[in-house]
């Protein structure tokens, strides 16, 4: 299991860019396959919470929409939430 943790922006379908907090989880199957093998691959044993600190709302007011989140490394991905905690489902690796 290996984990990402840190500050990012989310950009909303309407390209509005919000200020969040992110924790990513991946599994790391038998084969042995990295993060970089992950992302090309498919969102497949992702898992995870996006939530804005200074809104409350952040979940609920975007929820069932697909967003962008970029991380503060740089790479990126597609996301929708799945629960009212924040939980997210990785529906994409943008690189």
């Amino acid at each position: 299991m290996e984990r990402l943790k840190g500050t990012g922006i989310v950009t909303t379908g309407r390209g509005k860019r919000i200020a969040v907090e992110y924790q990513l989880c991946f599994a790391q199957d038998a084969a042995g396959l990295t993060l970089n093998d992950q992302m090309t691959g498919g969102a497949n044993g992702f898992s995870g919470q996006v939530w804005c600190r200074h809104d409350s709302s952040f979940v609920c007011v975007h929820s069932g929409q697909t967003m962008t989140l970029s991380l503060e490394d740089g790479r990126r991905l597609r996301f929708t939430h799945r629960s009212r905690d924040g939980e997210i489902t990785v529906t994409e690796w943008l690189g």
